[in-house]
């Protein structure tokens, strides 16, 4: 049947627009299949590569930090398990909501939230952001149980850092916390920009730090294109490496032993601080500040109450007073004028001086400690009865500058680098110290003065333990050494005469173990055969008036604490073959000759029985400094 002359018409057109759409199908597939075959052929390798770097990146490993010990191998500073939250912010819709959430379980304070605010605004939204650590298990457990009503939140149980809870090593380990923007400024290091990296901020977590910290590893991870992590690769994977150990010269058991002498019955824990040195080596075996702290507040995240507490306490337990306080050396400061005055030549020892107890100059008196006087006294026995009256005429004929130049070669006015930080130098006083400090001109009275040490001579405990170990050496300048390895720097020598360093030597025996000596005690350190030589030292924080001296010299008991003397000794023994020289001070403890002093005997002791005089208990236990 023939087709209308409509139809024929349609079917052309039909025809024609199919040959029309299929020419612009087949062009459109045509640079399609060119454009694919441009990009998946011609130019695979350059886009496979591009590819990559947008589907895999590198997760950061943190590492374990290194432990400190003592020179025993006891951790002092350890590594334990630490829970903790973290939040994804990217995964945390309602940020605040949140917070106020985990505070219901967890308190959170406004600094910790501040900080938390600051996190997510300065890292990408897929980091975690560390919101609390050192949670305790039972508050641990109960955020655990709520974790699906907070939305971004993980748990995660880490590493957090530990230290004897006794304190007594606070400051001389310091603490960890979290880098500042100055820290990293320093460091290039990407560890510090973890969110939950600690490193050390004083002591000896600080100076070590590059020591301790070990390196990252890296876990190759595929991430989405928001860069948040998708799946873990195993293959490549560096592993992060520990920090190394860091051993220090100290004996924990001595250390917690000496804390323990400074305990009281009723006024708490005396404030000062003590230095064993090894006399030959340098090596600190005890540093020790008191009282002290828990450096764990300072990981945990100090409170404010915690802060005003440490703040508030007139004996400062956050000061460490063995390498930072300056104290009046008070008569331990005569074996430097009485070597002085043996290298100048311009003193006979033998030559005696009468103390009626006082020497006038110009309008004042200079008194002696004891009222009535010694009498006549020589060189050995001005010593050992500590006579005041004897040093200042011999040291108005030697001359400060002199005293002062002894007073260096023997270790004071230098600030030692031990690894600590925070030490001071002290002052060792000249003519040209106080006209270039205060702009006057030097008197006779600040000779005076100095030669009993006191007015501007000022020391600290490591100082003066420093001071005894090169008079007990006699001829190397013993420097002191905190951190085991590294390179040692040989002692330089002091260049004294030895007969005059013999001199001085015997006549601190005589101060502890003849009668007269004031610090005369029969049993001397309680080991058979082993005799001390030493020194007392009463430092004065007050004047006292001549009313006062008519009416009777008020005792320490009887003063504000604030007021009363400081309590100072140094010693060595044992006295024929020198081990260890203590320098020990006590604020505000009262006559040099009572607490300072048996402090010093029950340690010094205590470190040569633990050295194998005598019956030594070992090291302390683990278990007491968990």
């Amino acid at each position: 049947m023939a087709l209308a002359p409509t139809q024929k018409t349609d079917k052309n057109t039909i025809t024609r627009r199919t040959a029309m759409l299929s020419a612009g199908g087949l062009s459109v597939f045509g640079v399609l299949g060119a454009r694919l075959y441009q990009l998946q052929v011609l130019q695979a390798e350059n886009y496979q590569a591009l590819s990559e770097d947008n589907r895999f990146n590198f997760s950061m490993l943190l590492p374990e930090r290194g432990e400190i010990r003592d020179r025993f191998g006891l951790p002092l500073a350890r590594n334990r398990q630490n829970f903790r939250l973290v939040m994804i912010p990217e995964r945390t819709p309602e940020i605040e909501k949140t917070l106020d959430r985990v505070d219901q379980i967890s308190a959170l304070s406004s600094r910790q939230r501040d900080r938390i605010q600051k996190d997510i605004r300065q890292n990408p939204k897929f980091v975690p952001i560390l919101v609390k650590d050192n949670i305790d298990w039972a508050t641990f457990s109960a955020l655990n149980m709520r974790l699906h009503a907070l939305p971004g939140i993980v748990s995660e149980a880490g590493q957090g850092r530990a230290y004897p809870e006794s304190g007594v090593f606070s400051h001389i380990l310091g603490y960890v916390g979290r880098a500042g923007d100055s820290d990293i400024a320093r460091d290039e290091d990407p560890l510090l920009k973890q969110p939950t990296f600690r490193i050390g901020k004083t002591g000896v977590e600080a100076s070590q730090e590059k020591t301790l910290r070990g390196s990252s590893g890296r876990l190759k991870v595929e991430v989405n294109a928001r860069g948040r992590i998708v799946r873990e690769w195993p293959d490549p994977k560096t592993e992060a490496v520990s920090g190394q150990d860091v051993w220090l010269t100290l004996d924990a058991g001595l250390q917690e032993f000496a804390a323990k002498q400074f305990a009281t019955e009723d006024e708490g824990d005396d404030s000062g601080g003590i230095c064993v040195i090894d006399v030959m080596t340098g090596e600190l075996r005890t540093l020790l500040s008191m009282p002290t702290f828990d450096a764990n507040l300072f990981v945990s995240g100090l409170t404010q109450a915690d802060m005003d507490a440490l703040n508030s306490d007139p004996k400062r337990p956050q000061y460490n007073k063995a390498i930072a306080g300056g104290y009046p050396p008070a008569s331990t400061f005569k074996m430097v004028v009485m070597l002085a005055a043996l290298e100048s030549g311009l003193i006979d020892p033998n030559d005696k001086i009468l103390c009626l107890g006082k020497v006038r100059l110009g309008n004042r008196n200079f008194h002696c400690w004891k009222r009535q006087g010694h009498g006549r006294v020589d060189m050995r026995d001005a010593l050992k009865q500590s006579c005041d009256t004897y040093f200042y005429d011999i040291a108005q004929v030697v001359g400060m500058e002199k005293i002062a130049d002894v007073a260096r070669r023997l270790g004071l006015g230098e600030s030692y680098e031990i690894g600590v930080g925070g030490g001071i130098s002290g002052i060792v006083p000249t003519p040209d110290w106080k006209q270039a400090r205060l702009g006057t001109g030097w008197r006779t009275g600040d000779t005076l003065n100095a030669s009993i040490g006191q007015g501007f001579v000022l020391a600290t405990p490591i100082q003066l333990a420093v001071m005894t170990a090169r008079l007990a050496n006699m001829t190397e300048a013993v420097s002191p050494r905190l951190v085991i390895g590294g390179d040692i720097t040989p002692f330089g020598k002091m260049d004294f005469n030895p007969a005059h360093l013999a001199y001085v030597r015997d006549a601190m025996w005589s101060v502890t173990s003849e009668e007269g000596g004031t610090a005369f005690r029969y049993d001397s350190l309680g080991i058979e055969g082993v005799e001390m030589a030493g020194k007392t030292g009463t430092g004065q924080v007050r004047g006292i008036s001549q009313s006062e001296r008519n009416a009777g010299v008020r005792k320490n008991s009887k003063l504000p604490w604030k007021l009363r003397d400081h309590s100072i000794f140094v010693g060595f023994a044992p006295y024929d073959k020198p081990r260890f020289a203590v320098g020990t001070i006590v604020e505000h403890g009262g006559s040099g000759a009572k607490r300072a002093a048996n402090i010093t005997r029950a340690v010094l002791a205590e470190a040569l029985r633990r050295d194998g005089l005598g019956t030594a208990e070992g090291p302390v236990s683990q278990e007491a400094l968990n």
